[in-house]
């Protein structure tokens, strides 16, 4: 009897030792809702070029993009049911997973490139965000950018009160409509695929975007770019906090590295775009406008009623931290 469980449970050991060698590559499927044609998106194509030929033992990468899984909000929860395991989270819908991602939309906050370095480089405060939507089944691996905001439009401004007879789009989301209606505005919320019909039909004269989008996606709709550089553009990659956790320690490590470097290398792209921005668009025959400083003021002053309004809903405490580490950053 004992010879006969021996040879039982020796049998059982080669088959799961079996089963483990060739399980084979985890599956990795992320998405972006755009297509690649900026370096936020393109960076997808990266990472998964990269994972396979360095780690496609160990994972086997698979990118969708161009509305492939659907919409920014539509992959985000495939990314919680496990049907995807990783997409980009853009900047405008975060605050809606979790109010400490308001820092990114609040007008004039965390509106540099420079600021968010510092933030990347703060591994406290890097962590308290990133690791914020564990309660929803995800978390953040790392960031990168698509530009810093101004004002697409069909029609020239140069003051605040120039520009509020203006009919702008915008999005559903709370933070941006806020800013719009702190400038005394009433804003049309209009998905992304609906704005270049709506351009271009006249039901809406302008929407703020940044200067990378504007040049490479607007130009053909909109004739002019006012710089506001209210804040930046921002994707955050997530992945499920689940199926990350489960990925033996070598395979996490390796992963991780390879999404990181091409987000920081796409961070660096993005930063170029946005200093050759203006000279691109000039060049297209887009008239671009700085506008005064007292106009600045007055936008600045104007979305500080913003800030009073999502006091609360950011965390006064989370708050005073941001701008304890932005104080002394333009």
């Amino acid at each position: 009897m004992k010879y006969k469980l021996m040879i039982v449970l020796t049998a059982l050991a080669f088959f799961i030792g079996t089963a483990a060698v060739h399980a084979g590559p985890v599956e990795f499927k992320f998405a972006h809702f755009i297509n690649p044609i900026e370096p936020g998106p393109e960076s997808g194509q990266w990472i998964e070029k990269e994972v396979n030929e360095k780690i496609g033992d160990k994972v086997n990468a698979q990118f969708f993009h161009s509305g492939q899984m659907g919409s920014a909000i539509e992959i985000i929860k495939k990314v919680r049911m496990g049907v995807l395991q990783g997409a980009y989270l853009t900047g405008n819908y975060a605050p809606e997973l979790n109010d400490k991602f308001g820092i990114g939309t609040l007008a004039y906050c965390m509106d540099s490139y420079e600021k968010w370095e510092a933030l990347l480089a703060d591994d406290a405060l890097r962590t308290e965000l990133f690791t914020c939507l564990k309660n929803k089944g995800l978390l953040v691996l790392d960031l990168c950018y698509f530009g810093r905001y101004g004002i697409a439009s069909t029609k020239p401004f140069k003051t605040l009160e120039e520009l509020r007879p203006l009919k702008m789009r915008t999005t559903q989301a709370r933070y941006p409509l806020a800013f719009w209606n702190a400038l005394g505005m009433n804003p049309l919320p209009m998905a992304w695929a609906d704005v270049f019909p709506g351009l271009k039909q006249g039901v809406v004269d302008g929407t703020d975007q940044t200067v990378n989008v504007m040049r490479m996606r607007l130009t053909d709709v909109c004739q002019y770019y006012t710089h506001t550089r209210h804040m930046v553009g921002l994707f955050f990659f997530l992945v499920n906090d689940k199926w990350w956790n489960k990925l033996d320690e070598d395979t996490r490590n390796g992963l991780g590295t390879i999404i990181s470097a091409n987000l920081a290398k796409a961070r660096e792209q993005s930063k170029q775009l946005t200093i050759e921005g203006d000279k691109v668009l000039k060049e297209k025959g887009i008239v671009v406008t700085d506008l005064a400083p007292e106009e600045m003021a007055k936008f600045k002053e104007k979305e500080m009623v913003v800030w009073k309004q999502f006091e609360g809903d950011i965390g006064k405490d989370w708050l005073n931290k941001i701008r304890a580490l932005t104080a002394s950053i333009e």
